[in-house]
């Protein structure tokens, strides 16, 4: 997960050349029932990231599932929204789909000055993934050993602690300042560009705490180098059983951010329930439970209408927090 300084104009040339290829030629309409040609999956972030792994782990069962192809092509940048907008600018047929996320959708239009899409407008709910638990890191020389000792430490601290999270803008830094605002404890935000260098400096013990992905955080705290102290999940995760939740601690935030997919607005509802009960069915292979369970990613099973008044749900429930926060980035 990376997040960065861009423009406007970068966000709209970046996907120039590829949004003119998905434009729906007159004469080209495929008929027939769906689907009849292959599909494409958008992936903006980065190749070999965890959303990417998981997907491409998916391709084989959507494919025999659909009957058809099922490509992924990755267009990264600019918190997720260059890949994002290619989507909502392709034909709304069921044939482009996109890899959605907390911070492409929920946060990214909320903190850029001109976001290029609507979210609740432009793009229609598929199907979830799940969600990435994220967990509060301390080093292991902080000597706080639990999380409301942490929090008796952080309200004590002059000037305040810092914490680290993989971006400016980035979920892991809007469900800190979620967290500030109902703790009431300050601390001073330092981003770093990606979940690596995040780590190497919470090792380091150049910040305070930090906000990960429990992958990134997991073999570092069992080799006793870093504490993971809460995490933002449903329920103790299955690996982690000594470690408590956020709302066991009085913190509404029930869940790290959510995955899923999503498709250009107006995709007609008998292809919306295809494609949603194809990567439904998915989901249930083991193979692919099992990916997931390897990456403590938390799958999410609900129908294709309760999905939708999650996104928009989530929409909200994000925005709030960035506009008490007044979380914002350049462009």
């Amino acid at each position: 997960m990376n997040s960065g300084r861009f423009s406007r104009r970068e966000v709209i040339t970046a996907i120039g050349a590829g949004a003119l290829g998905s434009i729906a030629m007159p004469g080209l309409a495929q008929t027939g029932p769906f689907p009849n040609r292959p599909i494409k999956i958008i992936m903006p972030w980065a190749a070999g990231g965890g959303g990417d792994v998981l997907v491409r782990a998916m391709v084989p069962s959507l494919s025999a599932r659909l009957g058809q192809p099922v490509v992924v092509e990755n267009r990264p940048g600019a918190i997720g929204t260059i890949g994002s907008l290619a989507a909502a600018r392709s034909p709304a047929d069921g044939y482009t789909l996109v890899y959605g996320a907390a911070d492409s959708h929920s946060i990214a239009p909320h903190i850029m000055k001109q976001p290029p899409y609507d979210s609740r407008k432009d793009f229609v709910a598929v199907a979830p993934i799940g969600f990435t638990p994220l967990a509060l890191v301390v080093h292991a020389s902080h000597p706080a050993k639990t999380f409301e000792q942490f929090l008796q430490v952080a309200r004590e601290a002059k000037p305040a602690l810092t914490f680290g999270s993989w971006g400016q803008g980035s979920s892991g830094q809007i469900t800190v300042e979620a967290l500030k605002q109902v703790t009431k404890v300050d601390l001073l935000h330092v981003p770093y560009n990606g979940t690596a260098p995040l780590i190497q400096a919470q090792l380091a013990n150049q910040i305070t705490c930090s906000i990960c992905p429990i992958p990134v955080a997991e073999q570092h705290a069992r080799a006793g180098t870093v504490r993971m102290l809460v995490v933002a999940a449903k329920e103790r995760l299955a690996d982690f059983k000594d470690i408590p939740t956020m709302r066991e601690n009085g913190i509404a935030i029930d869940m790290g951010p959510w995955l899923g997919f999503l498709a250009p607005a107006g995709v007609p509802a008998d292809v919306l329930a295809k494609l949603h009960g194809a990567i439904e069915g998915t989901l249930a292979e083991p193979a692919v439970a099992e990916t997931m369970k390897k990456m403590t990613m938390v799958i999410e099973r609900m129908d294709q209408r309760s999905y939708q008044a999650f996104y928009n749900n989530e929409y909200e429930r994000w925005g709030n927090y960035i506009r008490t926060a007044k979380v914002s980035i350049d462009q």
